[in-house]
């Protein structure tokens, strides 16, 4: 059971320091990171277990390990912020030189983290209805249990983070099931920005 424990407290780590160690806002975003983080490494993902749930994919077992990184005082959850503290960094260079790996597991750490770097970077400035949002239609096996799904306004959150520079219109037109060229003239009529 104790490595178990330190393979979720050492992604927590690593997800939590990365991108400079930004904070990330509240555990739905925080579980929406981790679930993307891992959609492209199926030992891992499989791992954390994440199921359908009120906010879209929740891994029972992510959340007790954040629980206990935050009682050891690993990481600091304020206001609904979540963020890596020293001791936090302690510990994950303690796990990360204790641990020897082939190299077959040195790569995939690689991608881990890269793909940590990306993912939180993409995802940093969306708000928790826009992650969810995201999810929902991205992965719409994750929708069953949900209890915001019907209530979210896709077509507005999608434009908004538009607006925000954060989705282009061929990844609204993947999103919403639609051809580009409806995409981009739904974006030319509902935006203030000219199409050229």
């Amino acid at each position: 059971m104790t490595k178990n424990i330190d393979l979720h407290t050492h992604l927590i780590l690593k997800i939590l320091n990365g991108l400079n160690s930004k904070p990330i806002d509240g555990k739905i975003k925080f579980q929406k990171i981790t679930f993307l983080v891992l959609r492209n490494f199926k030992e891992r993902f499989e791992f954390f277990d994440f199921k359908p749930h009120k906010f879209g994919p929740y891994s029972e077992s992510l959340d007790y390990a954040l629980e206990e990184i935050k009682n050891k005082e690993e990481a600091r959850i304020e206001k609904d912020t979540i963020k890596i503290t020293e001791n936090g960094k302690k510990k994950l260079n303690e796990l990360e030189s204790i641990t020897e790996l082939s190299e077959k597991e040195k790569k995939n750490k690689e991608l881990i983290e890269k793909a940590i770097e990306n993912i939180k970077e993409d995802f940093i400035n969306f708000t928790s209805n826009e992650m969810l949002a995201f999810i929902y239609k991205s992965y719409p096996d994750y929708i069953s249990d949900s209890i915001v799904a019907d209530k979210i306004d896709y077509e507005k959150l999608f434009l908004e983070l538009y607006d925000k520079g954060e989705l282009g219109i061929s990844k609204i037109a993947e999103l919403m099931s639609w051809e580009f060229q409806e995409a981009y003239n739904f974006i030319k009529k509902n935006t203030k920005l000219q199409i050229l």
